[in-house]
């Protein structure tokens, strides 16, 4: 938060910003380095105003916000996401803000483009400027890119207070989503995320993603002219600091105004229509990269991939063909965090005509059954949200919770069948599904002491929570770590709305250190090694 603060004072020419959610009235710093800000800094570290007072000094700010179609009849919306707020905030001020809504074309009935209104959302998450150089010669491009949008309730720390700060840190941004509970009486919801920070090559392609969007459904005229600004030369595209990235998005034409240049679609892909028989669609291409998907060699990081075309719109699925390359090349282990994890309905026991078809779990399945064939080790770790936001009795929080148990539940089985094979034509016996596949969710609690809550409980959550003093933290990540030679950071849940690329807009960046990459016999021990231990550290 900090960083992000530092980078919006420091712009010089212009400030995009891309986001589900943005509250003008959230503060960037918390405690003793707000009160430092107020009392001493030129710009107040208040999200509006901040960006308010840039706009005045000259700087172009574009704001781009997803218009909550909901928040258009009854305020404040379904998904409480402050856009008809910051819509009145910025209204005949210099900041250019345009709130984009999910919508269909000539290929949808009216019926279909009004139900993507109300369904799907731009859940893209970044923000980019000009920055000075490290070195001090000239400006750069300079970007965030993660989970963390610029609202309530998302500024959190490693102690994740429940009741100890609403009257400092988190005054006035006591969000909680997950039980009845008022301001006064606590506790407010803790909240896990990452964010990432980008400059050089690939912080060029997330400002051209600002700007198909933003000529897609805003107007043109209000973007900058990098080149004449001097942030694309030869400079800006150096990389000497010993880091690769690689942008993916999900999105599709109807929202965003494709580079002519990567407007290229596939063609003479094989279709694979019949996911009932997937595991037969694998073994037909073991000695080969699956035509479906594109992958590059196993062997290399990166990959090249192009657009899609579905229904005539053009389709950029990136984000989905992204996570199955890199759990395809996994020779060790795989971390992931996520909101969110259901998917590959083609494997479930009931419900299989549910539209949930994204690979990964397939993948990660297929992938821990090779090594239990194989007699190899391998373990992976999925962190999850104990419950997704919302009342747990509630008919839509049980129906997510289903999907992700038959998700998981096909998982089980599959990796079971695996192992009861190996141990039948082994020695090895005693083997367990998790020995190699490993799912958790984090919770934390504290004492009566030193709480700050104000009111006197009168809900049973209330009461309830004010004895047991403890809440799930919740997992809004979307992250994942291959054999810690490789970090994928974006706004991408596992599940059909994101993985899809024609329902939820998504951005995620992969980074990894071309000189700390793994090895048949050891992870990697670069500084993806040294983040992953850091951030187990924060959450065990």
């Amino acid at each position: 938060w900090r960083d992000i603060y530092d980078a919006f004072c420091n712009a010089k020419h212009f400030i995009y910003v891309a986001g589900w959610s943005i509250d003008t009235d959230q503060y960037l710093l918390r405690g003793e380095e707000l009160a430092a800000a107020l009392n001493n800094e030129k710009y107040s570290p208040k999200i509006g105003e901040l960006l308010k007072a840039k706009s005045e000094e000259g700087v172009v700010v574009n704001l781009m916000q997803w218009d909550d179609f909901s928040s258009n009849v009854m305020f404040p919306g379904m998904m409480g996401t402050h856009d008809e707020k910051t819509r009145t905030f910025f209204k005949n001020t210099k900041v250019n803000s345009r709130f984009m809504g999910t919508c269909g074309d000539e290929t949808n009935t009216m019926f279909q483009g009004q139900s993507k209104k109300m369904a799907f959302t731009h859940h893209q998450k970044f923000i980019i400027m000009d920055s000075p150089r490290p070195d001090g010669e000239g400006r750069e491009l300079f970007a965030f890119v993660g989970g963390i949008d610029l609202t309530s309730g998302r500024w959190d720390n490693c102690k994740h207070p429940l009741f100890r700060s609403l009257q400092n840190e988190h005054k006035g941004d006591t969000h909680s989503a997950c039980f009845k509970v008022s301001i006064a009486n606590g506790p407010r919801e803790p909240w896990h995320d990452i964010h990432s920070a980008v400059r050089g090559p690939e912080a060029i392609h997330l400002a051209q993603a600002f700007e198909e969007r933003w000529t897609k459904q805003g107007d043109a005229g209000e973007l900058i002219n990098r080149n004449r600004l001097g942030l694309d030369n030869e400079m800006a595209l150096d990389n000497g600091g010993g880091w690769c990235a690689q942008l993916s998005r999900s999105i599709d034409s109807r929202v965003d105004c494709f580079d002519p240049s990567i407007n290229r679609e596939r063609d003479s892909i094989m279709r694979f229509e019949d996911k009932a028989n997937w595991r037969a669609f694998e073994e037909e291409n073991t000695k080969s990269p699956s035509k479906r998907y594109e992958t590059a060699a196993i062997t290399d990081v990166s990959f090249s991939h192009c657009l899609d075309r579905k229904k005539g719109r053009l389709v950029d699925n990136s984000i989905h063909l992204s996570n199955i390359h890199h759990i395809r090349r996994a020779k060790h282990f795989i971390y992931i965090e996520s909101q969110y994890f259901m998917g590959s309905s083609f494997m479930w026991s009931e419900g299989r005509s549910v539209k949930c078809g994204n690979m990964i779990a397939a993948e990660i399945t297929h992938k821990i059954c090779e090594k239990i064939a194989a007699s190899e080790p391998f373990a992976v770790y999925i962190l999850l949200p104990m419950w997704m936001e919302g009342i747990t009795e509630a008919n839509v929080t049980q129906e997510l919770l289903y999907y992700q148990r038959v998700t998981i539940e096909a998982m089980y089985k599959q990796i079971e069948e695996a192992l009861t094979v190996r141990m039948a034509n082994s020695s090895d016996y005693g083997l367990k599904v998790t020995d190699y596949l490993n799912f958790y969710c984090l919770g934390t609690r504290e004492t009566s002491s030193g709480s700050q809550a104000t009111g006197t409980p009168t809900t049973d959550d209330e009461i309830l929570l004010s004895k047991t003093r403890r809440h799930q933290i919740y997992v809004h990540s979307k992250f994942m770590i291959v054999d810690d030679d490789v970090a994928l950071i974006g706004t991408a849940n596992i599940n059909q709305r994101s993985m899809d690329g024609c329902r939820d807009s998504e951005i995620m960046m992969t980074s990894w250190q071309p000189d700390h990459l793994a090895t048949e016999k050891s992870i990697a021990k670069g500084d993806v090694h040294g983040y992953r231990l850091h951030s187990w550290a924060t959450i065990t």
